[in-house]
């Protein structure tokens, strides 16, 4: 049968008694053709890292349309807004119990270039993404224990020799051809649409069908290297491990794949140069500068800078004394662009903890002078307070560095003005600062509060 929204509460239970059934899921939530900004083949490059492939999906950028209406006008779309996005939410609420069930049950998840379509639901029904790529693959394999893409499994051996087009309506095709043994499927009662003879190709349930037929089909060939050959092989087989989680990576020329359980591959990439030029360059100026070194791959990073790739890595010396004394372009390994990056991100990271740092200061030294104040305001004629003690601490000598610049002076008017909570008139905040002084000298004659300041400058839980 087919659930819709209309009959998905009233039929939950026999999707769960499905998942309870199935030996493997195929999943395809068409997340690659939602385009709510630059394209994917826009963002990305064919020299990305896993990292940078990862950065780019995540952080798809979204458009704003902006328009002029009037009162009646506004409030009408902002309950239809409202409706819709509750409506959402139910929808989303519901479906989570699915993907939920299908998590807890296990069993072997399977996708056609399936990256996207686990970032989404990850996103969707558990948490957003994390902004760090090894948290998002353990996120991931918490989620889905284990996840086999057929796109990754059909480009790779044994498939790759025998199969010449990956894309899932053309590997559907070949996997009816020998040496393959295509599944017999009979489509239930009522679902003709499903008959793989009819390609209804874009539909979510339809991909995610013949993604399964796919798998079986590739799974079923990978027993006939068994001795004695076996037919069938199911989705627990040792034979398929060496496929789980690893997802397709697409574009990329030298990484097939995302790795969820460890590194990714690192290649060495010494046949490739970046290359910054003018803005109004094409294509056909960097075949040109690079005419004398043979075959070339280009992979535009943006409209000033792209990746080239030569056929031959000894080239690489060559090609970047040709910009040595050049003005309108330069050419570097791609190694010295990686080194650049990286010497780039750590200052930037330097310079956010230093920023926070002193963020962090001004606001315990502000914190320092407003306590004292405050302190001081409900508690002038004691130096002890019975505030409950919070978190954070100041030391006596902190807190007396405090008080010494109150009574000195080095605290201008303005800063008490700022930070004294019981809003006194500065002639009255100098009289009981000095008053507070003398009592610190008759109370300590050697120049020290003792034991009273740490009470004193306990942070209270409350303001």
């Amino acid at each position: 049968m087919e659930i819709i929204r209309s009959n998905f509460k009233s039929n939950l239970h026999k999707v769960y008694q499905a998942i309870e059934e199935a030996d493997f899921f195929a999943i395809d939530g068409e997340f690659s053709g939602i385009s709510d900004g630059p394209s994917v083949t826009a963002l990305t490059n064919g020299f990305d890292t896993p990292e940078e492939r990862y950065q780019k999906l995540k952080k798809k950028e979204r458009y704003i349309v902006i328009s002029k209406v009037d009162e009646e006008e506004r409030k009408r779309r902002e309950q239809q807004k409202h409706a819709k996005e509750q409506e959402e939410l139910n929808d989303a609420v519901g479906f989570s119990r699915v993907i939920h069930a299908i998590a807890n049950s296990g069993k072997l998840v399977i996708g056609h270039n399936m990256l996207l379509d686990v970032m989404h639901t990850v996103h969707q029904f558990y948490c957003p993404l994390p902004s760090d790529l090894n948290e998002f693959k353990e996120m991931t394999t918490c989620v889905f224990p284990r996840l086999l893409d057929t796109k990754l499994m059909a480009s790779t051996q044994p498939f790759k020799d025998i199969i010449n087009n990956t894309s899932l309506a053309e590997l559907e095709k070949r996997l009816k051809e020998t040496p393959f043994n295509p599944p017999k499927v009979e489509s239930a009662e009522g679902f003709p649409s499903y008959d793989t003879a009819s390609e209804q190709l874009h539909e979510a349930g339809y991909d995610a069908y013949i993604t399964g037929l796919c798998f079986i089909s590739m799974a079923n060939y990978l027993g006939s290297f068994l001795s004695p050959p076996k037919i069938h092989v199911s989705a627990r087989s040792k034979l398929i491990e060496p496929f789980f989680n690893k997802l397709f990576l697409m574009r990329v020329m030298d990484i097939p794949y995302l790795n969820l359980e460890g590194p990714d591959l690192q290649p060495k990439r010494d046949h490739v140069l970046h290359v910054t030029f003018p803005k109004e360059w094409k294509t056909s100026d960097l075949y040109q500068l690079f005419s004398a070194f043979g075959n070339i791959q280009i992979s535009w990073i943006n409209d000033t800078s792209a990746f080239v790739s030569l056929s031959q890595p000894e080239q690489v010396p060559i090609a970047v004394n040709t910009s040595r004394y050049a003005e309108s372009y330069r050419i570097q390994t791609y190694a010295e662009y990686v080194g650049t990056k990286h010497e780039e991100k750590q200052i930037k990271r330097k310079w956010t903890e230093d920023s926070w740092k002193e963020v962090e200061r001004k606001r315990l030294n502000t914190q320092c002078i407003s306590y004292a104040l405050q302190n001081h305001c409900y508690h002038a004629n004691s130096l002890t307070a019975t505030s409950t003690v919070g978190k954070r601490n100041l030391s006596p000598s902190q807190a007396e560095g405090v008080l010494e610049a109150r009574v000195s002076g080095e605290i201008s008017d303005t800063e008490l003005e700022q930070t004294d909570p019981c809003a006194e008139s500065l002639s009255e905040g100098r009289k009981k600062a000095k008053k507070l002084k003398r009592m610190k000298k008759d109370l300590s004659p050697t120049g020290s509060i003792s034991d009273s300041s740490a009470k004193l400058f306990e942070v209270p839980d409350t303001w």
